[in-house]
């Protein structure tokens, strides 16, 4: 799944020059000091992504930002999710 997730967020974002591959699994996503540099425009492009290719619905309570931080994370919590 971290691999789909990957290739989510480059596809969804329109990461042209960013292979999938090369994104780390714990490497941090949202942050200033991230390689990526994403920012909450970004974030939410993928958090609507991730509701609708998995069919999962993130909390409304602020929470989400937790789930961001990395891929793993984000595997984790829609692993989580659907069980």
């Amino acid at each position: 799944m971290r691999e789909e997730i990957k290739d989510l967020i480059v596809t969804t974002l329109r990461l042209e020059n960013v292979n999938p591959r090369d994104i780390g699994d714990r490497e941090l996503l949202f942050s200033p000091d991230a390689r990526l540099g994403l920012d909450s425009l970004a974030a939410l492009e993928v958090l609507a992504a991730i509701e609708f290719t998995y069919k999962v619905r993130f909390p409304d309570d602020g929470s989400a930002r937790d789930h961001f931080e990395s891929v793993s994370t984000l595997a984790a919590f829609v692993a989580s999710a659907r069980s």
